[in-house]
Formats: C-alpha cells, sequence, structure tokens
C-alpha cells in the first residue's frame, strides 16, 4: 500500500486549508454582498410623495419623508414653460408645483404667496396667452380628428390593437378604446377622472381651444368621471362597440 511521506502531507494539508478558506471567502463575500444590498436599498423606493414634494432620508429619525422640492432646474427652453389655472407663467412644472408647496407649508416669504398660489395647477404647457373661443363648427368636427389622431397613433405606435385583417375596419373604434385604456391610469378602475385627463388636455389646450369643451361633453352626467361608453358615445361610438379590453392592451404595452 502506497503512503504519503510528510512532504505530501503538508501539500495536502496545505490545499486542503486553502479550499476551507476559499469557500469561507465566498461564503464571506455572499454575506458582505447580502448585507451591502440591505444598506444601500433606498428607503424612498415604497414612498409615494404629492405634487411639488420630493423624498428625502431623515438621519435623525431615521426614515424617509416628503419634504417641498429642494431646487428646480434651470430652464432656458420656451417650449418647457406652463401656464397655470390662473393665467400666470412659469418657467417649469417643477417651478409652479415648488411654489404651491412652499406655499401650503409656509416655507416661504408670505408676501409671495397668495390664494391663487395655493391652489394653483398646471393649465396647459407653453407660455399663458390668449386662448380663442371654441367655434361651435369646430366643436361639431372635434370627434373627428380625434378619432384620425388616435388612429394616427397607434399606426405609429407598436401597440397591436387589432388580432387580424378582418378587424381593420374596427380599427378606430379598438383606438378609442385604447386611449381610454391609457388614461385610466390610477386607480384602475375603468373611470376616467379629471385629473386623469391632465395628459390628454394640457399639452393640446395651447393649439386645440375645443379640448376642454369637448372633453366636458364626455361627461354626460357630470360626476366629473368618464365611462368607457361615455368616452365612445362622445367620439362616436355605440355602446355595444365600446368593449372593456383594457387588461389586454396594457399587457402589450
Amino acid at each position: 500500500m502506497y503512503h504519503l511521506d510528510n512532504v505530501e502531507w503538508t501539500k495536502c494539508w496545505a490545499l486542503l486549508l486553502l479550499i476551507v478558506a476559499s469557500i469561507e471567502c465566498k461564503n464571506d463575500q455572499s454575506e458582505l454582498t447580502k448585507s451591502v444590498t440591505e444598506v444601500v436599498e433606498d428607503p424612498c423606493a415604497s414612498i409615494k410623495c404629492g405634487f411639488g414634494q420630493e423624498c428625502v432620508f431623515d438621519h435623525d429619525n431615521n426614515e424617509a419623508e416628503c419634504i417641498c422640492i429642494r431646487a428646480c432646474p434651470q430652464n432656458d427652453d420656451l417650449r418647457r414653460r406652463v401656464c397655470s389655472n390662473y393665467n400666470e407663467t412659469w418657467q417649469s412644472d417643477c417651478h409652479l408645483m415648488k411654489h404651491r408647496c412652499d406655499c401650503l407649508e409656509e416655507q416661504t416669504d408670505s408676501k409671495y404667496c397668495t390664494y391663487e398660489h395655493k391652489h394653483m395647477h398646471i393649465d396647459y404647457y407653453g407660455e399663458c396667452k390668449d386662448i380663442e373661443p371654441c367655434q361651435d363648427d369646430v366643436l361639431e368636427d372635434f370627434p373627428r380628428r380625434m378619432r384620425d389622431w388616435l388612429d394616427n397613433i397607434i399606426s405609429l405606435s407598436r401597440v397591436e390593437v387589432t388580432e387580424s385583417k378582418q378587424d381593420m375596419a374596427h380599427k378606430w373604434i379598438d383606438a378609442i378604446i385604447w386611449k381610454f385604456c391609457d388614461l385610466d391610469k390610477e386607480p384602475h378602475d375603468r373611470y376616467v377622472s379629471r385629473h386623469e385627463l391632465f395628459p390628454l388636455r394640457a399639452p393640446l389646450l395651447s393649439m386645440e381651444s375645443c379640448i376642454s369643451d369637448f372633453l366636458d361633453g364626455c361627461d354626460s352626467n357630470a360626476d366629473h368621471k368618464i365611462t368607457l361608453v361615455e368616452w365612445g358615445k362622445c367620439l362616436g361610438a355605440s355602446p355595444d362597440e365600446m368593449k372593456d379590453k383594457c387588461n389586454q392592451f396594457i399587457s402589450k404595452v
């Protein structure tokens, strides 16, 4: 039988110790990585702040909290200006919402805070200007132009709202259903609130003076929320054509 001499025993023990040390090192690195991951986890990840606020970590209380935005980036782009509901131009949406928050929290000189500043919101994008009154003939034609616009968006996007060529005749129906689902952000309750209409209204108001009247007309019972059937009706679709396909469309986005 072969026996290891002292030198070979020493080499074997050295190799064994290296293997054990390597395993322990990997375990230590794994624990360290886990520890570091736990330490750097963003405490603000689960915090949702209001308009004009940002989340910061309060080291004194060891917790995340929402405070008014501390600083907004300088904006020299006129296209990023916003007009408030009190017809006042602001440098950006950040500047408007920060000032509103500062006034509500009494974090700025009161002489710069009026009642309007505490209740202002973005009316539309761009500098304030005189909006032409909505003409009756333009409002009457608005649903057709809106349908065409939505149809073009679908055509240019990667969202597939039809499953076969036989469905192409109903593409405009699916396009307006898709837009309703797109507007119904939070909560996904199959109602579109005034707040949820903002992404559609604000960018268009300075160019389309009838957008507000059109959207108001969609809310046929004036309950400040639009149903899928109401949305379809104001765009020329019958109730039978307005099928709830939101889950289908959302899964394809």
